[in-house]
């Protein structure tokens, strides 16, 4: 059976052969009112379906047949917004789970906005981690700050940090097989609320954890979350710092690459944003290495 065929003309609601209305356009009506509404006056970008699938021909008025799954931009099991999510124990769970590590990270404080500042909002990312088979492993809450709403020079300066390249963890791969090396990963989890902030800067109260009785208050920031443009340069500014205190020497040529002897035997890490690969002579190094990594991270 033929994919049924879509007339477009540039508008939000095309209308299928079947006579049923199809949503191409972002943001579909029906959904208006679970979407953001705070964008921090930043303008509103979203994408069309001549944008994803490509253009019509001949443009405007123009019958085009698609394939529901090229529609499927997000999974139907992920909430787009707070209202949709916080009805659900998994997803409500899953925040408040991202709100207790924020809060034990000692990421923020408290306080009055100051006269003259500007708080940035945040919002509610949601996740579905599936496993090998598709099943559900986990539900995701990442809580985001609106980052496209920071103002260089005011809210952040520098942003730029360094990642080992993807030839140089194959080189590190291909190392550890020539020398029969074990080769461990570590995922640093939420590694950029790790990294301390030298910029003042300021954030509205989350959806759905607002301070009974301050709700006038904002949150200072201490520590980088994500979706800071400076938070990726703070976290990787703290593992530098962590790595050197471990008797680490940084590659002069790759930055993301970390080197330690141990007499004859040698310990390297590269690091890819939040990942870790280690590779070394001696097992008993690299497993003293990640207990101590776990230890000076709690």
């Amino acid at each position: 059976m033929s994919p049924p065929s879509v007339h477009y003309s540039g508008g939000a609601a095309p209308i299928e052969d079947g006579g049923e209305e199809v949503e191409f356009a972002s943001p579909p009506s029906v959904h208006i009112d679970h979407l953001d509404a705070n964008h921090d006056d930043a303008p509103l970008r979203f994408r069309k379906i001549d944008n994803i699938v490509g253009l019509a021909s001949p443009r405007g008025l123009a019958s085009r047949a698609l394939i529901a799954k090229e529609l499927h931009a997000v999974s139907s099991d992920e909430p787009v917004s707070f209202v949709e999510a916080e009805g659900h124990p998994s997803w409500r769970k899953a925040m408040e789970e991202e709100m207790a590590s924020i809060e034990e990270n000692r990421t923020w404080s408290l306080v009055d906005l100051p006269h003259g500042r500007r708080a940035i909002g945040l919002k509610w990312v949601y996740k579905v981690k599936r496993d090998e088979n598709g099943a559900v492993a986990k539900y995701k809450a990442r809580l985001v700050v609106k980052g496209y709403a920071q103002r260089q020079g005011i809210d952040y300066d520098e942003v730029f940090a360094p990642v080992a390249r993807l030839d140089t963890v194959r080189l590190l791969i291909a190392l550890a097989a020539h020398e029969g090396w074990e080769v461990h990963h570590m995922d640093v989890k939420s590694a950029f609320l790790n990294g301390d902030l030298k910029e003042e800067v300021y954030v509205e109260q989350p959806a759905g954890f607002i301070s009974t009785g301050n709700e006038h208050k904002v949150f200072k920031l201490k520590k980088a979350l994500y979706g800071l443009h400076q938070a990726p340069r703070a976290w990787n500014a703290k593992l530098d710092e962590t790595l050197l205190s471990f008797r680490f020497r940084r590659s002069p040529s790759e930055h993301a690459i970390y080197t330690r002897w141990n007499g004859e035997a040698q310990l390297v890490v590269g690091v890819y944003v939040d990942d870790l690969v280690i590779i070394g002579a001696s097992c008993d190094d690299i497993k003293h290495f990640k207990k101590r990594w776990l230890t000076h991270s709690r």
